[in-house]
C-alpha cells in the first residue's frame, strides 16, 4: 500500500516577481516626480529667483535664467519617471530596463550639476542617492526577469 504524505504548501515565488523591488523603484520614482513638478513649474513661472535662489547659482552653467533648467527638470524628472511608474504599476515590458536608465540618467543629471554649478547642494546628493538606488534596484529586478 502506498503512503500518503502531507503536502506541505509554501509560498513559490514566480520567476520575475520581486514586488519589494518594483515598489521601491515606483515610490522613488514618485517622490522624484513630484518634487521635480513643483521645482520646475517654480524655475518656469519665476525664472529670475525660483524657490529664492538667484541665478549666481547657473552662473557657470550655459542658462541666464531657470526657464530652460525648468523645462528640462519637469520633463525629464518630472514626467519621464511618473510615466515609468505607471508603467511598473501596469507591468508594462520593458519599464524595469527603462527604469534602469532613468536611475543612471539622474546620476549623470546630478553630475553635471556638480560640474557646473557654483554651489554643491545638500539634494544633489539625495537625488544621487535616488538613483544610484533606482538603478540598483532595477538591474537587480531586470536580472531576475522583472519586466
Amino acid at each position: 500500500m502506498t503512503q500518503m504524505r502531507p503536502q506541505i504548501m509554501t509560498a513559490r515565488r514566480h520567476r520575475g516577481d520581486s514586488p519589494g523591488l518594483r515598489r521601491t523603484v515606483v515610490v522613488l520614482e514618485v517622490l522624484t516626480a513630484v518634487g521635480a513638478v513643483l521645482g520646475g513649474t517654480a524655475m518656469i513661472r519665476n525664472p529670475l529667483t525660483p524657490l529664492g535662489t538667484t541665478t549666481d547659482l547657473i552662473s557657470g552653467s550655459p542658462f541666464a535664467t531657470y526657464t530652460w533648467p525648468g523645462v528640462l527638470l519637469l520633463l525629464l524628472n518630472g514626467v519621464v519617471p511618473t510615466v515609468l511608474a505607471i508603467g511598473l504599476a501596469s507591468r508594462v515590458r520593458g519599464a524595469m530596463v527603462l527604469s534602469a536608465a532613468w536611475g543612471f540618467g539622474l546620476m549623470a543629471w546630478i553630475a553635471v550639476q556638480w560640474l557646473l554649478l557654483t554651489d554643491v547642494l545638500w539634494l544633489q546628493f539625495v537625488l544621487f542617492a535616488v538613483g544610484a538606488v533606482v538603478a540598483a534596484c532595477a538591474v537587480v529586478a531586470v536580472r531576475r526577469g522583472v519586466r
